[in-house]
């Protein structure tokens, strides 16, 4: 099988834990792929500018500043700050646990 970036970014298949569905289903049927990990993503914006951007919040605020125009990191914080209760909750209840 072949799988595009999607939401395995945001909720991994390598890390035991993941909320990932498809990662729950392997766990159930006891098959564990061999996952390749990448630190880096290709970004391609509406202008079609090209860069690889790092996965991850470290170096997000620079692309921010470059790209994003006057207070972009300064929103995206908000969000991120706004977004982290659904965020923890998100991760903390896996599809699997929506069947039981």
């Amino acid at each position: 099988y072949h799988f595009e970036s999607g939401p395995s970014l945001y909720s991994g298949f390598s890390i035991d834990k993941s909320p990932n569905p498809l990662k729950n289903i392997f766990q159930i049927i006891g098959e564990e792929p061999e996952w390749i990990t990448y630190d880096r993503w290709g970004t391609v914006l509406p202008s079609g500018i090209k860069f690889a951007a790092k996965i991850g919040p470290d170096e997000f605020g620079s692309v921010l500043d470059q790209y994003g125009g006057p207070g972009a990191r300064e929103e995206f914080e908000n969000l991120m700050v706004r977004m982290g209760p659904l965020s923890d909750a998100a991760q903390a209840l896996t599809s699997m646990a929506l069947r039981e």
